[in-house]
């Protein structure tokens, strides 16, 4: 299989399947879509994206239509499951030649985008949530990796 073959199926893969919010879970996001969120934001934090930020962000969770995505609950709580995910992401990504950021600063701002996604889709559809600890975690680390970025004052304005 091609990544270009991979992307059609990107459409297939819901996120948010184990959320305990019935309108998270049911809210029909995709990875294309996320992908697609993802490069706004970037074209919105950033005036000139390199370009291999671009690809890297467009492509970043192409491994879930060959493994699935965990949910970030999974994640947390069962490290070695973790472990062995990431070494079967790693796997995936050189089998289809997956973009990856160019260095450390585009695997920051990856991480924040991918966050930051996920923390307004949650204000969109279960905003009662976001009082929850995780959710306040995720937020100050946004903050915080967007202040270590210097684009601060774009993300809460975007928040």
């Amino acid at each position: 299989m091609t990544l270009s073959r991979i992307e059609f199926y990107s459409a297939n893969v819901s996120r948010w399947h184990a959320s305990p919010v019935p309108k998270m879970r049911n809210c029909g996001d995709n990875i294309l879509d996320h992908h697609h969120r993802c490069i706004a934001i970037v074209w919105r934090l950033f005036d000139k994206p390199p370009q291999t930020l671009l690809n890297a962000t467009r492509w970043h969770d192409q491994p879930e239509v060959i493994l699935g995505d965990m949910p970030f609950t999974a994640k947390r709580d069962f490290p070695e499951l973790t472990a062995a995910w990431d070494l079967a992401e790693r796997d995936v990504i050189k089998r289809y030649d997956v973009p990856q950021p160019a260095n450390q600063w585009e695997c920051d701002v990856l991480k924040m985008v991918d966050r930051l996604d996920a923390y307004m889709m949650v204000q969109v559809y279960a905003p009662h949530i976001l009082n929850e600890p995780d959710w306040e975690e995720t937020l100050a680390d946004l903050k915080l990796r967007a202040d270590k970025l210097g684009v601060l004052r774009n993300v809460c304005a975007i928040l």
